[in-house]
């Protein structure tokens, strides 16, 4: 009869003698040397990976954050590449092409057009053909007549009298005086694409410039809130004491301060120093002023003395932790100054951090020149933004809606993708993270 095997009672500490007496029945071939299969699938040799490589590597299974990177890369290649291929300036007035649809190019407009460019030859059939439909004959005075006037429309000619000879009224087919005059003389018109304002100007070519002084106004404000914000956190993280002390009873003081006051009131108090700057010479800083304008410069100035203290307590926090580290203490113990080991050893321990918060303030500072520029306290005119082609937009809202919805439309994309994007990117930089 078998051995009944002894049963642990509920609670005991006793452990089981069965078990710990199978451990010695272990294969004849357990202590055999092993093959070499065997000791080259023990140690795989792996390619070494840079910090950089395994956040890229981690960013790209993120569907969403390399989707709204597309996005971005899209939105870059339209405001800064499309202006380019357009014919158009921001600030150009076409007169007799207010207030176009988009795609106002149809087949009927090149029709028309082709009507309007016909030779004297072909307006002579094309009235032959009309004067035979309708029974009638035509002699050669009215030929004549017909030759004579093609002529006479031809070329360099009048587009009026051109129009008006072939019965055409008004804007031939949404073109103005001067695209037909440019068709006539059988140069290349670009469309309309997103159709005209009331001031003939193209809307696509305003959006595209409105899109560019957004991104570039949001990476100047992320560059400055990087340099002002990582050096006062790393210095107030570092040195620690009284000295942090007192500079974060600054940074909540800042923190209390609202953006749009202070950009309402160095507008105001600037405005008048700006213009008598302008007024004083023709050089390039004089003509860069009258471009930004004394709201722009003003935006700048509050991006430089508030936005960067979000920055500089992420910075501070990690400068908190890293600075207890063994090599810190290292550096210390050779002699290092402080602001060498700053350089040299806390700040690039912090990349991914620094990396990730700059970026992140690049949709905000977008957003906050948006809505000043929608107040009408944001760029100046002629130069467009999208919050102030939003704001134009309003009056003709129930007329010409298209206007109010394509650069919100832009804008919104633009926040929203800068915005995954970067929550992306934190989880890629973060160490914690890894997998």
């Amino acid at each position: 009869m078998a051995e009944k095997k002894m049963k642990r009672t509920f609670g005991s500490l006793q452990p089981q003698i069965d078990d710990i007496l199978d451990w010695n029945n272990l294969p004849e071939n357990a202590f055999d040397p092993a093959t070499s299969q065997e000791r080259e699938n023990f140690i795989q040799d792996r390619k070494s990976v840079s910090y950089w490589k395994d956040a890229w590597r981690r960013l790209r299974k993120n569907k969403v954050a390399m989707v709204a990177m597309f996005i971005i890369i899209l939105i870059a290649i339209f405001a800064f590449v499309g202006p380019l291929v357009v014919p158009y300036g921001y600030d150009q007035q076409i007169r007799g092409a207010e207030n176009l649809d988009p795609w106002h190019y149809s087949l009927e407009d090149q029709e028309k057009l082709a009507e309007a460019q016909m030779t004297p030859d072909e307006a002579v059939e094309q009235a032959r053909a009309e004067a035979e439909a309708n029974g009638e004959t035509l002699s050669r005075v009215e030929e004549a007549k017909i030759r004579a006037a093609a002529k006479a429309n031809s070329g360099n000619s009048d587009v009026d009298s051109l129009r008006k000879e072939l019965g055409i009224h008004a804007k031939l087919g949404g073109y103005s005086n001067a695209e037909l005059q440019a068709k006539a003389n059988g140069e290349d018109v670009f469309p309309h694409l997103f159709g005209t304002d009331k001031f003939g100007r193209d809307i696509m070519v305003r959006t595209m410039m409105g899109a560019r002084v957004s991104m570039i106004v949001g990476v100047c404000a992320a560059v400055l809130v990087l340099i002002i914000g990582a050096l006062y956190g790393s210095i107030s993280g570092y040195f620690g004491g009284k000295v942090d002390a007192v500079m974060q009873r600054i940074v909540e003081l800042i923190y209390s301060i609202p953006e749009v006051l202070v950009i309402l009131l160095l507008s105001a108090t600037l405005k008048e120093g700006l213009s008598e700057f302008q007024n004083s010479g023709d050089g390039i800083l004089q003509n860069l002023v009258t471009i930004l304008g004394p709201n722009l410069i003003s935006m700048f100035i509050a991006f430089g003395l508030l936005y960067w203290v979000t920055m500089s307590r992420i910075i501070r926090g990690q400068i908190l932790q890293l600075k207890q580290q063994e090599y810190v203490t290292a550096a210390r113990a050779l002699g290092a100054k402080g602001g060498r080991i700053i350089k040299r050893h806390l700040l690039p321990n912090c990349v991914g951090q620094i990396v990730t918060t700059t970026f992140l303030q690049i949709p905000s500072a977008i957003f906050l020149e948006s809505f000043l520029s929608f107040l009408g306290v944001g760029v100046s005119a002629p130069l467009t933004s999208l919050g102030s082609m939003c704001s134009d937009a309003l009056g003709g809202l129930s007329t010409y809606p298209y206007r109010l919805f394509i650069p919100a439309i832009i804008l919104s994309v633009m926040i929203l993708s800068l915005n995954l994007f970067g929550d992306g990117l934190r989880d890629a930089l973060d160490p914690r993270l890894k997998k």
